[in-house]
């Protein structure tokens, strides 16, 4: 049978016509390119876009110099390029060709030949596109060819079993196939048969492969599976070309016979396949994917054997320096943390023997892998020697900062030179210093230490700790500053708050610009050394500026807060002193109702100006014509808001005592409900001011004034009531009163003018009562009320009743010494006068007029002429000189 067939195919081959090939195309060349317009071209020329997934791909694997081409264009009449025998066996395929089939029509037949592996144009070492171009035709084609020499069957290496292993191996990995899903046929074409029966050759070459795929790592997934569950396997044999080269065609002829679907034997197998329009972007993802793939890259033989090798000396040499007795005592100095004397220069003997050994151990092996394994043996040296110069760069770096932080506090404590000056020679000896001591001590020449950014560390640090310690000094002299401008601030400005005078907010901003002014001064000057710039400085005086408008702000909250007192002894102030700052005594020429007017504005005035922060500029309201209020500053339109609340308030009340002040008040209320001011009475906050700058609010404007009319009010009925109980007492009795004592007493009177003794007595007791009324002060003292009165006057007593005694024995005296002594007789022994003393309105009585006792007072004077001179003094005190004259 096998001869009928041969004979037929042979007959068949040389009467058959034949066809023209067409030129194949390189679809990756070789250097890994993928030619995609190429490959594009090569599918719309074809038509493959047409057949669908009626097409087949065939690609071909084997050794360089194997007879792939040849056998390739024999079986599918593809004309790739063969080699010439007589120029000489060389490399003839780089990269991977494609043509189309033309001797067979019955499927359109895709035909790739791939570059042999195991050439010696790539050499050992650069077996990596071997891989990647088997792995691919392995993945494309439906059929893959292996071609394989029938006496290298038994072989390790020359059946090319590394090759498949790797391509079997990472094909599980990359592409994960469905077992028993779409198969790839594995046709084995053993070359240049032998006398071997072919079934003997299959079955070693069985039974290497199922070792070889048992061998392989495989995923989880596919660990039970088996090489028949991804490929179907077929094996064929072809006689020598050149020596039986008709057999060899013939049997090519009938091998193309099993590439048709109803040949004997096919290959061909119905699956799914991709559209024909879609080849060229199919196999150039898979391509893609298989060059990012690292599994592919592995090494030659000996470049494995010199990484091995390598690494395990690098290994023992890292061990045997970390065992030195040197490397551990080094380790312990270390620890110690100090700077040690000579470290690098041990640390770099240690280096050197090390990296010495590793060159004479590794100087026979591969010189890129020695070389490679060395740099990491430096790597590993470093790793290890790091954490020491860190440990010794940290103690020169904190000894070295320690020194400098000293020779600042010396050099500034001797006050020679100013603190610029002593930081910069510090900064410049510092870091001269610990640059010699890293490089005499610390630095490791083969290591990459060079000590720079050690120093620029260092420095950074100096660099701070000066910035801090200058920053530190500053605050200081600020505080101190501070400290002087509270003291030269507080005085003044509690002394304007508690006087409240109109124009009060200037004068506050005057005193805060002078106490900031001088404390500005000494400031700069204790700063001369530090080199300040105009910006620092500039910031310094603003600092000194805004610390004394938070002081004075400070106080002016507390103002307000304390204001309805302060309005109490400002109305207390005004009404209880004249304009010569002495207590009123409630005359009948003293018209209370003004006065009190007059001191509840003044008292609304306080108010007004703790209602809001006046900022710090000119104000424009004084100069404001009716109806441009809204041009003024709205601290003037507060501030008037709230005078014009007391100014109504004044008005109402007095509207409810007079007809006329009422019609007053009435067209003034008028007046103001047609004007277009603030509204005190219904505002809930201050228009366009600030609400930092607010004090008090309008509701609290409204209640304080409420409590202070409240509390004023008593005060003024106390004055009046004064007023009424000095006139009661400055008038004469009746005179029936006059008559019925004139009556009564007429026999006592007639005895006291018939006796001199008694007349003489009478007038005795006359006098000293009288001055014993003026000594007690009845007059003040009753004011008071009649039960507190009585009890000053219990009180007083006694220390009155010894002093007039006392000083009416002496004026006796005094007129008897000038008569025994020959002195003129008629001249006055002794005259008083009034003296006024100082009242400090702390000791005045809360809401009622001063009394008549501390107002007043008697001491005695030689007069400097006869008479006495009542000029300048009140009704009262007149009074009581005109009694004293007659005494």
């Amino acid at each position: 049978i096998y001869k009928s067939r041969r004979a037929s195919a042979i007959m068949a081959a040389q009467t058959a016509p034949k066809g023209e090939a067409v030129p194949p195309i390189q679809l990756i060349d070789g250097e890994g390119a993928f030619q995609t317009d190429v490959v594009q071209s090569f599918v719309t020329e074809h038509k493959l876009a047409d057949v669908k997934n009626q097409y087949q791909v065939v690609a071909i694997m084997g050794p360089q110099s194997s007879g792939k081409s040849t056998l390739m264009n024999y079986v599918f009449g593809t004309s790739f390029t063969m080699m010439d025998a007589m120029t000489g066996r060389r490399q003839t395929t780089k990269g991977i060709w494609v043509a189309k089939s033309p001797k067979i029509s019955e499927l359109v037949t895709l035909v790739m030949d791939l570059e042999g592996n195991d050439g010696r144009e790539r050499g050992e070492d650069d077996t990596n596109f071997e891989r990647q171009t088997a792995l691919f035709a392995l993945s494309v084609a439906d059929i893959l060819l292996v071609n394989i020499w029938c006496h290298d069957i038994g072989r390790e290496q020359g059946s090319g079993k590394p090759l498949l292993k790797t391509i079997f191996q990472v094909n599980l990995k990359l592409f994960a196939p469905d077992p028993n899903r779409k198969k790839s046929v594995l046709l084995f074409v053993i070359r240049d048969k032998t006398k071997t029966p072919l079934a003997k050759l299959v079955e070693v070459l069985e039974a290497d492969l199922d070792r070889m795929w048992d061998s392989i790592s495989k995923p989880p997934q596919y660990k039970e599976s088996k090489l028949k569950d991804f490929f179907e396997v077929q094996y064929t044999a072809l006689p020598h070309y050149e020596e039986k080269h008709e057999d060899f065609v013939a049997d090519a002829v009938m091998l193309r016979r099993r590439f048709t679907p109803d040949g004997d034997e096919t290959l061909v197998r119905s699956d799914d396949k991709l559209p024909g329009d879609a080849f060229a972007l199919s196999v150039r993802n898979i391509w893609d994917i298989i060059r990012s793939q690292k599994d592919l890259n592995l090494p030659a033989h000996k470049i494995m054997v010199a990484n091995i090798r390598c690494a395990e000396i690098k290994e023992d040499q890292i061990r045997a320096m970390v065992s030195d007795q040197a490397w551990q005592t080094l380790q312990e100095e270390v620890k110690a943390g100090r700077v040690v004397q000579g470290f690098g220069a041990r640390a770099q003997s240690l280096v050197e023997s090390c990296v010495s050994g590793y060159e004479a151990e590794a100087a026979y092996f591969d010189a890129k892998v020695r070389k490679e394994k060395g740099e990491e043996l430096s790597t590993r040296l470093e790793a290890l020697l790091k954490p020491l110069v860190v440990a010794q760069t940290a103690a020169l770096h904190e000894a070295q900062l320690s020194e400098a932080k000293k020779d600042l506090t010396v050099g500034l404590a001797s006050g020679k030179e100013g603190f610029a000056a002593v930081a910069a020679r510090v900064g410049e000896a510092s870091e001269t210093a610990f640059s010699d001591l890293f490089q005499s001590n610390v630095r490791v020449p083969m290591m990459p230490w060079d000590g720079q950014e050690e120093l620029a560390a260092f420095n950074k640090a100096l660099e701070e700790h000066i910035t801090s310690l200058r920053s530190e000094r500053i605050q200081e002299a600020v505080s101190k500053a501070e400290r002087q401008l509270a003291s030269l601030l507080s005085g003044p400005v509690i002394t304007l708050l508690d006087s409240c005078p109109k124009g009060l907010w200037p004068r506050l901003y005057a005193v805060a610009k002078d106490a900031s002014g001088s404390a500005e001064k000494p400031l700069l000057q204790a700063l001369e050394g530090f080199a300040l710039s105009p910006e620092e400085q500039g910031k310094l005086k603003a600092q000194l500026a805004g610390s004394a408008q938070s002081r004075l702000q400070g106080h002016v909250r507390e103002a307000a807060l304390t204001r309805i007192s302060r309005m109490k002894d400002k109305f207390t102030e005004v009404f209880t002193l004249d304009q010569n700052k002495t207590p009123r005594l409630w005359s009948r020429r003293d018209d209370i109702p003004a006065i009190a007017r007059e001191a509840r504005l003044a008292a609304a005035n306080v108010l007004a100006q703790l209602a809001v922060i006046r900022p710090d500029t000119p104000s424009t309201t004084r100069s404001a014509k009716p109806g441009q209020e809204g041009e003024a500053h709205v601290a003037d339109v507060v501030e008037e808001a709230v005078l014009r609340l007391a100014r109504q308030d004044l008005q109402q009340e007095a509207a409810s005592t007079s007809g006329a002040e009422s019609g007053s008040g009435s067209s003034s209320a008028a007046a103001l409900a047609r004007s277009n001011s603030l509204d005190i009475l219904s505002a809930a906050t201050w228009p366009n001011v600030n609400e930092d700058d607010v004090l008090l609010q309008p509701h609290e404007v409204r209640t304080a004034w409420r409590e202070f009319m409240s509390s004023s009010n008593a005060q003024v009925q106390q004055a009046l009531t004064t007023q009424q109980a000095n006139k009661a007492q400055s008038q004469l009795p009746p005179l029936w009163a006059l008559g019925a004592m004139v009556i009564l007493g007429w026999n006592e009177l007639m005895a006291l003018v018939w006796n001199p003794l008694y007349l003489l007595l009478g007038m005795v007791l006359v006098l000293f009562a009288r001055t014993l009324y003026f000594e007690l002060d009845v007059d003040a003292e009753m004011a008071k009320g009649s039960l507190p009165g009585a009890i000053s006057l219990a009180n007083k007593f006694v220390p009155a009743l010894k002093s007039v005694v006392h000083k009416t024995i002496e004026s006796i005296m005094q007129a008897i010494a000038p008569a025994e002594g020959g002195a003129p007789q008629g001249a006055r022994a002794q005259q008083y006068r009034v003296q006024e003393p100082s009242i400090q309105m702390s000791e005045l009585p809360h809401g009622g007029p001063p009394n008549n006792a501390s107002a007043a007072g008697l001491t005695r004077r030689k007069p400097a002429a006869e008479g006495f001179d009542g000029v300048g003094s009140t009704p009262a005190q007149q009074q009581q000189a005109d009694s004293r004259k007659d005494q």
